[in-house]
């Protein structure tokens, strides 16, 4: 099994990954973003998944959730996520939590990360306020060509709701591609691995991105 992980362990070594494999990982929505974030960390080896959605598949969403194609319209992204993680890697744990983010909404115990990989600030807020003191959550949002990841660690950061206090839904479709999800995705997986070994690099630091240019700014928040 070693061998299936021999690029990784070159560079981040046994210590690093006995952490991947003990983490458990909450990915809050399986469309863009959490489609791509969840299938990274399965590759990676990860110890647990939970996944939370209650969407199903739809045409405009194959142009950017990576583990959805044309046979799957129409059905459920939670179970089909399953499916294809389990293909992707039979060792990592997937548990999953259909629902949506609301005051019913459980977060489960033993969390070491959560990922806020949602698409509007009422459930971003409320799954913030549900994490668990002591516990990272990675935020990444898009919107046409700009991006942003931010690291929070519960009971300690300030809350999304104050930071974001007095930002809007945009209305209709949220523009997106393909490229600028695979971009923001994999930044929030790579700050989510820094979390499990207890080295984030985002904490209380917006990152924002200009896909357009390339331009990168830090926000303290």
């Amino acid at each position: 099994m070693e061998s299936r992980y021999a690029r990784q362990l070159v560079h981040w070594g046994d210590e690093k990954q006995e952490k991947v494999a003990a983490a458990s990982v909450l990915v809050a929505g399986v469309g863009g973003l959490g489609a791509t974030v969840s299938q990274l960390l399965a590759r990676a080896g990860i110890g647990r998944l939970y996944l939370v959605d209650d969407g199903i598949v739809d045409w405009p969403d194959l142009n950017r959730q990576l583990l959805y194609g044309e046979a799957d319209i129409g059905r459920p992204k939670l179970q089909l996520a399953a499916e294809r993680l389990h293909a992707i890697n039979s060792s990592t744990d997937i548990v999953l939590l259909e629902g949506r983010i609301n005051d019913a909404f459980r977060v489960p115990d033993g969390l070491t990360a959560v990922a806020d990989c949602l698409d509007n600030y009422q459930s971003r807020f409320l799954l913030d306020a549900l994490t668990p003191d002591g516990v990272y959550l990675v935020h990444g949002g898009l919107q046409g060509d700009h991006g942003q990841v931010l690291t929070l660690l519960s009971g300690r950061s300030q809350r999304l709701a104050d930071i974001f206090a007095g930002a809007t839904q945009p209305e209709g479709n949220i523009p997106v591609t393909p490229d600028s999800v695979a971009i923001i995705s994999g930044l929030m997986t790579n700050e989510l691995f820094a979390t499990l070994f207890g080295q984030p690099k985002l904490l209380d630091r917006c990152l924002v991105i200009s896909l357009i240019d390339f331009h990168i700014s830090f926000l303290q928040v």
